[in-house]
């Protein structure tokens, strides 16, 4: 899909053109909004394209510290896809592609349908759309423990889709493939719809908010209007998560929204995927005609990895990610501790070994050890050890109790425990002051740079002088160029260091003699005395 080609409209919005697939699926072919996206994959294909391994190399473990603790943050962005990923997106493939059925816009019944929406909008008749155009939305759900990776996995399976595409031929229209929005922590429908909206305003420029979206107009016409925009623009899923929040609503606002979502599949026809932790699943089942509606494509459920190969795979793939200066194999017992700790839970597990390494860094230990693992969860993860107790514990009653618990953003751990790492972070930081608008470009060319000294044998500290140096003096050079400035700084301190030494040695010697003057003594017997000169008799002396 990168190779596409990328197209910007008037208004300033980046859209992929349409490239049309044949289709090998009977019901597939001939209908452009299925034959411009992505290939349909295999399970193997799947595996490659949701897998995110970040950049390392092995020479990061000689940075210095505060660099190395930078460098730690990439373990945030790790992703490796495991069985039930792989599920999700093959499960979501025919969820996006069978809503577009009987939505073809080359066919009279689509443009009719059109027509009729706007004529009712007009009228403010009920909306809907004849049985046979409507019957192949569908919906389903994604539920479970709160950290266990639902919407990472969403958000890698939605990554394998362009957002919006351009058609112009045969057809002349934008088609929204997917659109995903967060359910408004007070349930409100109008807060759904106004962000609705917006997002569709950012895709594609145009400015529905203006007319739709703002707080004077009435729910009613709100939803209307994100019907008929929905179908104008063919979106093929709408993905609404943390659907949990409408749990805490008060009066008649959840089932007011969850008929909201019966009628966007059954009377427009756009497929919707709920997410949510295992709370939203009371929510979906409270009466049988939503929990109905919501497993068209059937109920997804994610709770705490099992210890076994999938979870022996994932920390296998994590473990190559390490900082420590001391590489520490991944042991039997490693694993068993990092599974009891995080009880299966993908991000705790993820960010515990990401932890276990910043706490080796700054103890100085430079080496992850199983105790270290239990420590950092005892004292780091404090927040989280009520839920985890309760998983232990295996109870359902115990675990129901925390199901909405959050773990730690990460990277604000990181930022607040910085200045414990290094104190040479603070005056790094006020360098970077100085010149804020380069530091997102400048920090990585300045790990390469070190990187490339050590790898030429040069000291750690003398590589990161050196380096920060090449790049103060001339920041827009290339890392050649730069290479050359770092290795001529190093040359000229060897330099500068040899004179010292003579200049130190030759006033010695100047003084040495001074003294001798004073004792009466001559240059060459001071020099002799202190050992600088030796007496050419003493070679004779059998």
């Amino acid at each position: 899909m990168n190779s596409r080609i990328i197209i910007e409209l008037e208004n300033g919005m980046v859209v992929q053109k349409a490239e049309y697939l044949e289709q090998k699926i009977i019901e597939y072919v001939g209908n452009p909004l299925i034959e411009a996206l992505p290939p349909i994959l295999s399970k193997e294909e799947a595996f490659e394209q949701l897998s995110f391994l970040p950049l390392y190399h092995e020479s990061e473990r000689y940075l210095s510290n505060h660099h190395r603790y930078h460098s730690l943050l990439r373990l945030s962005r790790f992703y490796q896809p495991i069985n039930q990923t792989l599920n999700l997106e093959q499960r979501f493939s025919g969820f996006i592609r069978y809503g577009y059925v009987n939505r073809n816009p080359l066919h009279k019944k689509h443009v009719q349908a059109l027509h009729e929406l706007h004529n009712k909008l007009i009228t403010k008749e009920e909306f809907g759309l004849p049985p046979d155009i409507r019957s192949s939305a569908s919906s389903f759900t994604l539920i479970g423990f709160p950290g266990i990776g639902k919407t990472s996995a969403i958000e890698r399976v939605l990554s394998l889709y362009p957002q919006v595409i351009l058609h112009q031929s045969p057809i002349n229209m934008i088609q929204i493939v997917w659109l995903k929005l967060n359910c408004p922590h007070d349930g409100s429908l109008k807060t759904l719809c106004m962000d609705f909206f917006q997002k569709i305003d950012l895709l594609i420029g145009t400015n529905y908010f203006e007319k739709y979206g703002k707080r004077s107009n009435s729910v009613s016409s709100m939803v209307t209007r994100m019907g008929q925009v929905a179908r104008l623009h063919s979106i093929g899923a709408l993905i609404i998560d943390e659907i949990q929040h409408l749990l805490s609503t008060t009066g008649a606002a959840s089932e007011m929204m969850m008929n909201f979502f019966v009628t966007l599949v059954n009377e427009i026809g756009v497929p919707v995927m709920f997410i949510g932790t295992m709370k939203a699943k009371a929510l979906l089942q409270k009466d049988f005609r939503q929990a109905r509606r919501s497993s068209g494509q059937g109920d997804m459920v994610w709770q705490q990895m099992k210890q076994d190969d999938d979870w022996e795979v994932l920390i296998t793939s994590m473990w190559d990610y390490q900082w420590t200066k001391q590489y520490t194999e991944l042991t039997k017992e490693l694993l068993n501790t990092i599974y009891e700790e995080s009880q299966g839970i993908v991000d705790v597990a993820v960010k515990l070994y990401l932890l276990a390494q910043a706490r080796a860094i700054e103890s100085g230990l430079e080496k992850i050890t199983p105790q270290l693992i239990q420590k950092v969860a005892k004292e780091d993860l404090k927040l989280l050890q009520p839920m985890l107790e309760a998983l232990k514990s295996g109870n359902p009653s115990d675990i129901a109790k925390y199901e909405d618990i959050v773990p730690i953003d990460i990277e604000e751990y990181i930022q607040n425990r910085m200045p414990v790492m290094d104190l040479k972070a603070r005056v790094l930081a006020k360098k970077e002051k100085i010149a804020q608008d380069r530091t997102n470009k400048e920090l990585p060319i300045l790990e390469k740079l070190i990187i490339s000294l050590i790898n030429l044998d040069v000291n750690e500290k003398i590589a990161e002088s050196a380096a920060k140096y090449a790049l103060k003096t001339s920041p827009d050079s290339t890392i050649p160029q730069l290479m050359t400035l770092s290795l001529q700084y190093i040359e000229e301190k060897k330099e500068k260091k040899s004179e010292v030494k003579s200049d130190v040695l030759a006033n010695k010697l100047k003084s040495i003699i001074d003294k001798g003057k004073k004792n009466k003594r001559s240059a060459y017997e001071a020099l002799c005395g202190e050992g600088y000169i030796k007496n050419p008799l003493d070679d004779l002396i059998m």
